[in-house]
């Protein structure tokens, strides 16, 4: 979602005129989108923001924003800590962010724009937003089809910074989805803190996801993430059914002990989680599990940690993230007594990334041999990086003339993460 909402920003800048540079030294503008999920996200802002004030300290012109959820959260703690920084963008003003960035450039003069339906300039800003915008030929875009989350786990800061859920309209998202077709985009990839409860005017996420798959030039659609209290038949049905969907779903499990699931307010229990693995792989058989797992979270003893370690076992995930729980503020885990020590958190840690990883190998070496449709994303010394409708990455030797074609490959080499294969011919 991050990525989204930096891919809108600079796509805003860019229509504006503005051109992106590869270095912070030649920049006029540096925009830096935070995260506070953990926190070590937060300090590597803070540890950016430390180099960006040393090179304005001889660079006086160049303007530093912050944007994002710890600009939410800590709002002017950052301009205070840090005089550099020249604007402070929050989270729930994300659609704004463009608009407030090009008037702080132009404050002095008249500001000017090229509209990005038009193309003629425009001297008023007062409308300029991320809300719908002609993007660059890009094979595969993100495209967020709702802000915020209600559903408050213990652990979690982004109800605080992102705000309440809201869908957006689906005939914005339909017509954004349209014109990333007609600039060349093959996939789009739908976003939301818990997209399993869009709702707009009645039309629930299964029924978006299948007006999305009447886009002609549109050949994949994925989303994440989903919850798994909202994770509905008529979804499973749809990714079933429907064949532009990708056999791909991020389900965050976090924890497998139904103790530690209701004091992280998870609102499911581990049966019910494992019931939702049964049926999805019975109508999708060949379906990708993905998850998050949090350990080390308060009160996770032995016997709590086991059944995770379990479960990781028993599902054979095809991929986890895998996080050591730290406190964020605000949360109601913040009040809980960390009684997990550090070094007990990384030995938990090691021990489950161990055996995700050793199933992801396992995984991934069943597709040595065989043929798989790819989409071509993006090359780089003529090498093809390319995606499976799986959701698995696939080196092979290509062109820049390939992105964004489907292709048919043959998998020859297998790694934790990564296959390797040639194109068929």
């Amino acid at each position: 979602m991050n990525i989204c909402d930096s891919d809108a920003v600079s796509l805003s800048l860019l229509t504006f005129g503005a051109d992106k540079v590869n270095a912070l030294v030649d920049a006029d503008v540096a925009v830096l989108n935070t995260c506070s999920v953990r926190a070590q996200a937060e300090h590597k802002a803070y540890s950016w923001l430390g180099r960006a004030e040393e090179l304005k300290a001889v660079k006086k012109d160049l303007k530093i924003i912050v944007i994002g959820c710890m600009a939410q959260r800590l709002g002017d703690k950052i301009t205070k800590r840090f005089k550099s920084v020249d604007l402070v963008i929050g989270a729930k003003d994300i659609e704004e962010a463009a608009k407030k960035i090009i008037e702080l450039q132009n404050k002095n003069s008249k500001a000017q724009k090229t509209d990005a339906r038009s193309g003629k300039p425009d001297a008023d800003i007062s409308d300029f937003s991320l809300k719908l915008s002609t993007p660059s030929a890009n094979p595969v875009r993100y495209l967020t089809i709702m802000r915020g989350c209600d559903n408050y786990c213990s652990y979690c800061v982004v109800p605080f910074v992102r705000g309440n859920e809201i869908s957006l309209n689906c005939e914005d998202i339909l017509k954004q989805c349209e014109i990333y077709a007609e600039n060349g985009t093959k996939e789009i990839k739908f976003l939301g803190q818990n997209v399993n409860s869009y709702n707009y005017g009645g039309i629930n996420f299964a029924a978006l996801l299948e007006k999305a798959s009447e886009i002609e030039k549109i050949s994949r659609i994925r989303f994440m993430t989903n919850h798994p209290k909202d994770l509905s038949q008529d979804l499973i049905d749809a990714i079933a059914s429907l064949p532009k969907v990708c056999n791909h779903i991020h389900l965050p499990m976090q924890s497998a002990s139904d103790k530690i699931l209701q004091s992280m307010n998870r609102k499911y229990t581990y049966s019910h989680y494992r019931l939702l693995v049964e049926q999805l792989r019975k109508k999708i058989p060949d379906i990708n599990i993905t998850t998050d797992i949090i350990t080390g979270f308060p009160q996770e003893t032995q016997e709590d940690f086991q059944a995770t370690l379990r479960a990781v076992k028993d599902i054979r995930f095809g991929g986890a993230y895998i996080f050591r729980y730290s406190p964020r503020p605000n949360t109601a885990a913040a009040a809980m007594s960390d009684d997990v020590p550090i070094e007990e958190k990384k030995r938990r840690l090691q021990i489950l990334l161990d055996e995700t990883n050793k199933i992801s190998a396992e995984i991934a070496a069943s597709a040595v041999g065989r043929r798989r449709l790819v989409l071509a994303e993006k090359c780089e010394d003529g090498v093809l990086e390319t995606r499976t409708k799986d959701n698995r990455k696939v080196f092979v030797k290509g062109s820049p003339q390939d992105i964004g074609k489907e292709i048919d490959v043959l998998i020859a080499q297998a790694k934790i993460n990564s296959l390797f294969g040639e194109i068929c011919k």
